[in-house]
């Protein structure tokens, strides 16, 4: 009994630094969240084995063929248009993040007082991602330095950035 309960422990140990090793590893995006997906379940399953000997479910009954159930049934319950419709929802959000903190730290650069930034950009087909303009957020008082110098950096007309407190 003791020896079961330490192979138990030692499965249980090895899976949980094997899942934080690929963590580590994996860089950030999809794949990550999947590998932490697959990993999550596998430890799960380890921790939950015995107990389900004890109610008369064998390890044959239990596999990732549920893993597999559940991905089929979100893309059946999910319509293609409506799977495509969020994915590129995600894409967006992605790409405006990216987007705002990458001016927030270009803008830093010459006024440090900046807080935050909000982008606004085109989102049809021919000039998709292109910027529109941009809200900023800074302690600065003077708001037309700002506003001209962003403007100017990056090729906008001065009345598509707004500046605020």
């Amino acid at each position: 009994m003791m020896q079961a309960f330490t192979a138990y422990i030692k499965t249980i140990t090895a899976l949980t630094i094997f899942s934080a090793l690929v963590g580590i590893l994996l860089p950030e995006g999809k794949y990550r969240r999947y590998g932490e997906l697959v990993l999550g379940i596998l430890i799960l399953t380890a921790v939950l084995s015995p107990f389900l000997r004890l109610f008369g479910m064998g390890q044959e009954e239990f596999r990732l063929s549920s893993l597999e159930n559940s991905i089929r049934f979100e893309r059946d319950l999910l319509s293609q248009d409506r799977y495509q419709q969020m994915e590129e929802e995600r894409l967006e959000h992605t790409y405006q993040a990216v987007l705002e903190d990458e001016i927030k730290k270009d803008l830093q650069k010459s006024f440090a007082d900046i807080r935050w930034v909000e982008v606004d950009f085109c989102r049809e087909t021919e000039e998709y991602g292109a910027l529109k303009g941009f809200s900023i957020g800074c302690g600065t008082e003077n708001k037309e330095t700002v506003r001209h110098y962003a403007a100017k950096r990056y090729g906008l007309a001065e009345e598509n950035i707004l500046v605020t407190n």
